[in-house]
């Protein structure tokens, strides 16, 4: 079991599905809270925007707005009934499927992001449309991150089409986070691996 970190406990309280083996909520459950902690444990006072695509409860916004002090958060989703203000929340209508959607809410939010978190769909070309659309939005330090990717054992189909439209500026990794719980990791039905992988978290960042 991953040790538990001060975000882990955050998103226990505010009852993300992005705490892993630490929330028991649902039938799907990440594994993803540690490797966000270790990316910005050292710098979370310092982070000023951040962007996640799909709102849902909104429990994961409120978890970002505590675990990042002086950040203002910004959340996408297509589903007006999701959207909120409240605090250094504010929820944007967008389509991650639309470029032209997408533009729009960049437009009316008006900054860059320390960090850009891919929670939506889970649609594969719609999460490859969302990067390239607003990785351009990333600060120079900062990080965009694809959750619930469909094939962990085959972050390639993200990466390699991602890179090749945003050009040599960009970088790209596949993390393993481990299983979470229940349905989080690889499809059983995937062809490569039939399930037994562990999930990854992708992650894009500005080259040098």
């Amino acid at each position: 079991m991953t040790e538990e970190t001060e975000l882990c406990r955050i998103c226990r309280h505010y009852g993300s599905d992005k705490g892993g083996n630490h929330l028991l909520a649902g039938d799907t459950c990440h594994n993803y809270t540690p490797t966000y902690y270790n990316l910005f444990q050292h710098k979370r006072e310092s982070v000023d925007a951040v962007l996640e695509i799909g709102v849902n409860y909104g429990c994961s916004v409120r978890m970002w707005e505590e675990f990042f002090p002086s950040a203002h958060i910004y959340g996408l989703d297509s589903n007006l009934s999701c959207l909120f203000t409240a605090g250094r929340i504010t929820c944007l209508a967008a389509d991650q499927g639309s470029k032209a959607s997408l533009l729009s809410a960049m437009e009316q939010i008006g900054q860059k992001f320390d960090m850009i978190v891919d929670d939506g769909s889970h649609d594969e070309s719609h999460q490859v449309l969302s990067a390239i659309t607003l990785m351009p939005f990333l600060k120079p330090d900062g990080v965009y991150v694809i959750e619930d990717i469909a094939y962990d054992c085959q972050p390639e189909r993200y990466i390699t089409p991602i890179l090749a439209a945003g050009g040599p500026q960009w970088q790209a990794e596949a993390v393993d986070v481990g299983h979470g719980i229940g349905k989080a990791h690889c499809w059983d039905e995937c062809p490569k691996c039939h399930g037994k992988e562990g999930e990854r978290l992708i992650l894009i960042r500005h080259n040098g």
